[in-house]
Formats: structure tokens, C-alpha cells, sequence
């Protein structure tokens, strides 16, 4: 039986409820804009959640809706028998509904596989890993994203950097993922769920992987097991291993059950085994009134890498949420819950750990591990000691859906800032052999922190505006002598743009600013720090001092080497990478964290 006849009822049922909330008068007319994620999550709450976010009856959840494409969640909206369940939906909601639950843009398919592209490679044999590829996060296991083989110098060859090929991603798609840069080719996901491999030189493609949703992380590629493979995550909470050669697909597994479970920090290998952070944006279902608010718990699970197999799983909160108590209107409220993994592990190698930064709570009471660093025994997967930052901080989004004083009875009390870590730990050793995790804040703090003392605090430097006004999101950057904030946002004086803070003691170095949006990661090679705005501006400063050496608008069209209509736009959650003389810029991220959207990678080399 077809989707749209019986399957599709039993799937929407509950759709005939009719649209209240804040998601009824917010709705920007693009329903592949990966900015309405949030909004298309509220919705969902809204009109399906009585009966697909309950365990009390045999609707499929989320996860299981994600099984259909887009089109396919469209056609059961809209035709014949489903026209009735949707009776009161406008167009565009329907169509939130069908791309948020398809996992990808609608018409993706069609246009995302390198087959429907003009530029495939003559087929060659992937080349050697060496010292100087930007494999996953950057080129160690420590996240300094400090790249010291870069084939580029300040003086000679960065300010001569010219646009040497643009890849168009898709219809439909927006520069999503980060590249990695790994035995001469690029390796890169996209928010269709598609995965490339291109030419590290020209751009052409090798081969094309369709994942079942977006790929936001960086993609590790190694050889294990006697192939070399490729590990990513996709939003919907699955873990890909895929030949880096050839493209077909090895093992897939599910990171977490939890229905809107995701995976967003990047994969880390060790060894013979694949770490895998884990975060949700179930908090974006939290202010719903009609949402059993809140039940994920953020973890790291340990696979092998070669075959997949789950080998230990080890979540922020120690205790299973439980129902706690009603609200007036009947909705279950349950807790502990929240405490994601946003970012990407570091790997300490010589106290065999790894260092994970955590999100805030959804529920109160906050436990002790929300808006904290974790060490985490990379053997045993054993917390070996926690350090909070910032306590109490229960936070859900829209709590005050309908814009006045009424606060929907699911939001914690009291509420947090969600001032919580989307960036990942930084492992640096200064001179003379010490030892410090360096991490920005969401709130716009940056901190040091001794891993031989329990992740006492060394330093804290307050570096920029706090997070309701941007902070820092998504990565920072450390070469052997300072730390790179990048800050987004305006409040009072507090500066935005590019904050150097001295390693040793937390003094301000210098800082450059721009722009009021430095959102991206940064990329740093020797006497160089590649900066990007949400305005669309990439820049590169001078170590030293902080002036500027090349700077490069990327929010225009460009011609592509695929033959697909690209522009560029905001530079936020994937950033700057540099390999082998040259600098790749994906442009146009616009999900969490607002910007222009757009959907090009661009690669720069020296004249």
C-alpha cells in the first residue's frame, strides 16, 4: 500500500488540531531555509505531538517519520484522504512540516547526486593522508584548529590569495558542513544529506553519499580495519562510515533512540575506535504547552570504527528523566533532562581521556554536569571528574509563546540564559610543558582550565556580549601562544569581531573588529588567523597584532565548476579550513545563528 493511502493516516493524524503559538505568525516564505528547523519543531509539537511525542500508542515517532522523504510527507499532506487531516494548515506550514520530518530540503533529491552535476573527476586512487591534511575539526585530535604544515606564510602569500574554484552545492541547499581536506581531496556534507568527495585541487567530484538528513559534521577519513574510511553524523542522530575511496556505504548506526536526537560535533577517532558526541534541539519543543517536556539526555558513545559496533555509551546526566507532574492543561512533564554535546571531543592521549564542553539543562533542578567540561575516560567511558561553569541554567525555547507575559507551564522554573558550550575544548601545552583546556562560551566568556587538577579554573577573560546577543557559538582557535575568540553580536561596549587572548594568563592580546558578527570558527596557520563574518566577509590578521592582511566578500553569486547557481552568505557554523597552500570557505550557513543563506564552497590559493 502506497504512503499517501493508510500509512499516511496513521502517520498524521493528529493534524487537525488547530495552529496556535508563535509559529502561527512567523513564517518566512522559504521552507527550505534551514533557519525554520526551530519553528518547524514547535509546529510539530503543536499539531502532531499528542499522538507521535507519546509512548502511548503505536504512532511512529519522529526518527520513524524521517524513513519518508519530503515529497512523500507532502503528497500524504495533500492528497486524497490526508487533505482532510490537514484541514487548516497553510501551504507553507505544510511544507515546514515535510522538510523538517524528511530531514532535508524538499526537491533535494532530484539535483543533489554528482550524476546531475557537471564536473565528475577521471577516476584516480585516493591519495596518502599526510601531516598537512585538515582531517575532521582540524589537524589534531586536540581541536586547536592550528594548522602548522599550511604551505601558505603571512608576509609572501596571503594577501595574494585569489578564488581558484567554487563547488555550487544543490537546489535546495545551503553550505552546511565543514570541509575536511584529507589524501588530496575534499570531503564535505551538506544539509540534503548529501556527502561529496571533490578534487582538492580543482573541484571536480569523485563520488556522491545520500545520508538520511543533513550532515553539519566534519567528516574524519582514516584507514582501520585494511580500507580508508569516512565517519560523519547527520541531524537526524545516525553514524555513517562510508569508503573514502569509492563512496559506498559500510555501516550506519543510531547514536541515540530519542526521537530528536542529533549528531553536530564531529566525529573523533582514536585508535581503532570512532567517539561521537550527542545533542538534541528537543528544547525547541520545550516552550509547546503541549509538549511532554523533556526526556533526551546528551551522551558520547564509542563505536567501533571499523564495524560499528556500539562499545560503550556514556550520558551528561546519569539518571533516566522521569515523570515529575502535570500541567493544567494534562501535558506530562518529565526531568532530568537536556545537557547536549554540541561540539567535538578532545582527545588528551596522554591521560587517556576525552574532553567534552556540555549544553544547558531543559528541566530544574540543573544537574551539576550542564554548562560544564567533562573528562571522560576514553577506555571505559567513566566521568572522571566534571567542572561546571555556570550553574542552574534550565532553558527551553519559546516559553512565552504568544508574546505576552503568559509562560507556558512546560519551561523550567526558574529559567537559565542558556549560556552553554557550542564550543569545543582546546588541549594546548605551553612552554615549559603545562597543560590547559581552553573553551569560549556561549555567554561570551573564555576560559582556562588545568586538567590535572580536576579542571580547576586558571584563567577567565570576559571576551564579548553575551549569548542573547550572540557570545561566541560555534569554535575558537589556539596556536602555541594565544587563543582566538571570534564574538557575534552587540550589547553596550562589550566588543564583537576577533578577540587574541595570551595562553599564559588570560591578557588581552589584541582585537580586531570588523564586523558585529565574527561567528565562524577561525582556521590559524603560522602568522595568520582566518576570521568570518555572518555579514559574509572572510578575514585574515596578523597573529601579532591583529591587523588585517586580506580580507574577501563571498556574499555574491559565483561562477561554479559544477555548473550549479551559487552565492555566498553568512559565515557561521562552518568555518575556514587551510591545507596544502590553500584556504576552503564554505559560505552561506544560516541555521542557528541567522545570517544570509547560501550554498558555495570556495577554495583560494597564492597567485
Amino acid at each position: 500500500m502506497n504512503f499517501v493511502s493508510h500509512r499516511a493516516v496513521a502517520l498524521f493524524v493528529c493534524l487537525c488540531a488547530p495552529l496556535t503559538g508563535w509559529a502561527q505568525n512567523r513564517t518566512p516564505p522559504d521552507p527550505n531555509h534551514p533557519q525554520n528547523t526551530a519553528r518547524a519543531i514547535y509546529l510539530f509539537a503543536e499539531r502532531c505531538g499528542e499522538c507521535h511525542d507519546s509512548s502511548k500508542n503505536s504512532a511512529p515517532d519522529r526518527y520513524a517519520l524521517n524513513s519518508h522523504t519530503p515529497e512523500e510527507i507532502m503528497a500524504g499532506l495533500t492528497a486524497g484522504s490526508m487533505a482532510q487531516f490537514a484541514k487548516g494548515l497553510t501551504d507553507i506550514e505544510v511544507r515546514y512540516i515535510a522538510v523538517y520530518l524528511g530531514g532535508r530540503p524538499l526537491g533535494a533529491d532530484a539535483v543533489g547526486d554528482i550524476h546531475a552535476m557537471k564536473n565528475a573527476c577521471p577516476s584516480k586512487p585516493l591519495g596518502d593522508i599526510g601531516s598537512g591534511d585538515w582531517n575532521g575539526w582540524g589537524p589534531d585530535l586536540v581541536n586547536s584548529r592550528f594548522q602548522p604544515n599550511a604551505g601558505l606564510t603571512a608576509a609572501a602569500r596571503v594577501p595574494g590569495l585569489k578564488l581558484k574554484w567554487a563547488f555550487g552545492f544543490p537546489e535546495g541547499n545551503s553550505a552546511y558542513g565543514q570541509p575536511s581536506i584529507v589524501a588530496g581531496r575534499v570531503f564535505i556534507g551538506s544539509d540534503t544529506g548529501f556527502v561529496y568527495s571533490l578534487d582538492a585541487a580543482t573541484g571536480c567530484a569523485y563520488w556522491s553519499y545520500k545520508a538520511k538528513a543533513g550532515i553539519r559534521t566534519a567528516i574524519t577519513v582514516a584507514p582501520v580495519g585494511g580500507k580508508t574510511l569516512a565517519w560523519f553524523g547527520d541531524v537526524k542522530g545516525d553514524v555513517y562510515a562510508v569508503n573514502a575511496a569509492t563512496g559506498a556505504g559500510v555501516w550506519m548506526q543510531r547514536a541515540d533512540t530519542h526521537p530528536i536526537a542529533r549528531v553536530l560535533g564531529s566525529p573523533k577517532l582514536v585508535g581503532s575506535r570512532l567517539y561521537v558526541p550527542v545533542a538534541s534541539l528537543e528544547e525547541s519543543s520545550g516552550g509547546n504547552p503541549h509538549y511532554p517536556c523533556c526526556t533526551f539526555r546528551g551522551s558520547v558513545v564509542a563505536f567501533d570504527a571499523a564495524g560499528g559496533k556500539q562499545i560503550w555509551k556514556t550520558y551528561t546526566i546519569a539518571d533516566e528523566p522521569k515523570p515529575i507532574k502535570k500541567t493544567s492543561l494534562g501535558t506530562q512533564l518529565w526531568g532530568p533532562a537536556g545537557v547536549g554535546i554540541w561540539s567535538t571531543p578532545a582527545i588528551d592521549t596522554r591521560r587517556n581521556v576525552l574532553y567534552v564542553g556540555t549544553g544547558n539543562g531543559y528541566t530544574a533542578p540543573v544537574p551539576n554536569t550542564s554548562d560544564a567540561v567533562l573528562a571522560i575516560d576514553l577506555d571505559s567511558g567513566k566521568i572522571r571528574w566534571s567542572r561546571q561553569l555556570l550553574p542552574n541554567d534550565a532553558s527551553v525555547s519559546n516559553c512565552r509563546p504568544r508574546g505576552d507575559s503568559a509562560k507556558s507551564e512546560t519551561c523550567p522554573e526558574p529559567e537559565g540564559p542558556d549560556y552553554d558550550f557550542g564550543n569545543p575544548p582546546m588541549l594546548r601545552t605551553l612552554a615549559g610543558g603545562r597543560t590547559l583546556i581552553v573553551i569560549g562560551q556561549k555567554g561570551g566568556d573564555g576560559w582556562a582550565l588545568d586538567p590535572d587538577r580536576r579542571g580547576a579554573v586558571v584563567w577567565h577573560r570576559r571576551v564579548g556580549p553575551t549569548a542573547d546577543s550572540g557570545g561566541m557559538l560555534w569554535g575558537s582557535a589556539a596556536d602555541n601562544e594565544r587563543a582566538y575568540f571570534p564574538v557575534t553580536g552587540r550589547r553596550g561596549s562589550d566588543p564583537v569581531g576577533l578577540t587574541a587572548i595570551k595562553l599564559g594568563n588570560g591578557e588581552l592580546a589584541w582585537h580586531a573588529s570588523p564586523a558585529v558578527a565574527a561567528g565562524a570558527p577561525d582556521a590559524v596557520i603560522p602568522g595568520v588567523v582566518f576570521s568570518g563574518a555572518n555579514t559574509g566577509m572572510m578575514y585574515a590578521f596578523s597573529t601579532a597584532d591583529g591587523h588585517l592582511l586580506w580580507q574577501f566578500d563571498t556574499n555574491k553569486e559565483f561562477p561554479t565548476i559544477n555548473g550549479v547557481a551559487a552565492k555566498g552568505g553568512a559565515l557561521n557554523g562552518s568555518g575556514p579550513v587551510v591545507s596544502g597552500g590553500m584556504l576552503y570557505v564554505p559560505s552561506g550557513y544560516a541555521d542557528l545563528g541567522g545570517g544570509i543563506r547560501g550554498n558555495v564552497l570556495l577554495a583560494f590559493g597564492a597567485e
